[in-house]
């Protein structure tokens, strides 16, 4: 696999009132629009949580989970996003599923976790946990106890190879 892909969870931030943050769930697609929908909003504090049915879509890149709490920091920009329950991103070209995911603006990292699984194509991996350094592309796939990372990957054709 050339690379997992971005697996940026994103959301937008919200103060008194919902407004966009500077968040990126796409690569390269920091300063466009971020559309989050779902069931239900409610803003407490410095917390934004989106229930139900959550989907968050910038560009090509879509983000489903069944909540997503967005950490707000004074700036109207988040310090961390967490996404709970049938994680999935997908960027149209690979896609990550796991039951939990956590955006981190410090250390611009994404981790999936607890059965994750990772498709590009036909190729497969399968983990227990995944962190995605969004500026490097660097990722770091560790297994759950007792358990190994599997891979099932496919050659390309010598053929049709370029």
């Amino acid at each position: 696999m050339n690379k997992a892909g971005a697996i940026i969870i994103a959301a937008a931030a919200a103060a008194a009132s919902v407004s966009a943050a500077k968040a990126q769930l796409a690569p390269n697609m920091s300063s466009g629009p971020i559309d989050i929908t779902g069931d239900r909003l409610q803003v407490e504090d410095e917390v934004a949580t989106w229930t139900g049915n959550v989907r968050a879509v910038q560009g090509e890149t879509i983000l489903t989970a069944k909540k997503l709490i967005a950490d707000l920091d004074g700036g109207g920009s988040f310090s961390r996003i967490r996404a709970i329950g049938d994680v999935r991103y997908s960027s149209g070209k690979e896609a990550i599923t796991g039951k939990k995911g956590v955006y981190d603006a410090a250390t611009r990292t994404i981790t999936i976790s607890d059965n994750v699984v990772v498709t590009q194509g036909e190729q497969v991996m399968t983990g227990g946990e995944l962190i995605y350094w969004i500026d490097t592309g660097k990722i770091l796939f560790t297994a759950e106890k007792g358990r190994r990372i599997r891979g099932i990957f496919y050659a390309k054709d010598a053929d049709k190879q370029s």
